[in-house]
């Protein structure tokens, strides 16, 4: 896994721990004293947190650091389906087409 899929991999589990423990991005970024707008970037996979805010994020949320670190292959099935979905929306309209019409051909 490169490092791009890392950061995603990374972010979607943040997103999914703040969902699971019913925090808004708003109420979490306030609790963290960080910009929504920095706690959005985290959870799109645009950029790691900084320490103090990975660590904050693990005592706050709950994490087991280990779930948080884990590869893609060792995923909750939802989270693999995420970083897919997320891939296949940065595609042109063309390769998106491509897609389909292979899924069409395997699905049977």
């Amino acid at each position: 896994m490169n490092f791009k899929d890392e950061k995603a991999l990374m972010g979607l589990k943040i997103k999914n721990f703040r969902k699971e423990k019913s925090y808004t991005q708003e109420k979490l970024s306030e609790i963290l004293n960080i910009d929504v707008s920095g706690l959005s970037k985290i959870e799109n996979g645009k950029c790691f947190p900084s320490t103090e805010t990975l660590f904050k994020l693990i005592k706050i949320l709950e994490i087991n650091p280990n779930e948080l670190f884990n590869s893609t292959n060792n995923s909750p099935k939802e989270i693999k389906d995420e970083i897919l979905i997320e891939k296949i929306k940065k595609l042109s309209q063309k390769d998106k087409e491509k897609i389909s019409k292979f899924i069409e051909l395997i699905k049977d």
